[in-house]
């Protein structure tokens, strides 16, 4: 099982890069909740599918995965997103993310941000 949570994790950050924000819901337990550094804190799967439909000032981009570390039901990864914002910006942004996983999804997420938030 710890290996699947693992692997779930990067798979995440390889569909969200695809946009293929289906089945990235499709990784969340409907009650989520979701604290990410400059925003308000993401509570439930409508919530969640707005922000990244509407609100994410991400246009496009790749998260590069330096490490995961995977303690019980917790996953932490931490990388690098190099990519362009909806204001046509370029970025590069040193980020961790702790993901807490209840019944093969992920069910509680942080994120934060070495150098800004986006």
């Amino acid at each position: 099982m710890a290996a699947s949570r693992e692997n779930a994790v990067r798979e995440y950050y390889e569909r969200v890069d695809a946009a293929d924000y289906e089945a990235v819901f499709d990784m969340f337990c409907e009650d989520l909740i979701y604290e990410r550094g400059g925003t308000e804190t993401i509570v439930g799967m409508d919530e969640f599918k707005r922000f990244y439909l509407a609100d994410r000032i991400i246009d496009s981009g790749r998260h590069e995965v330096a490490s995961i570390v995977e303690n019980g039901n917790w996953v932490a990864a931490r990388g690098v997103f190099t990519g362009r914002l909806k204001s046509s910006e370029e970025v590069s942004v040193n980020w961790a993310d702790f993901h807490l996983f209840r019944g093969g999804k992920i069910w509680r997420r942080y994120t934060y941000f070495a150098d800004r938030a986006i």
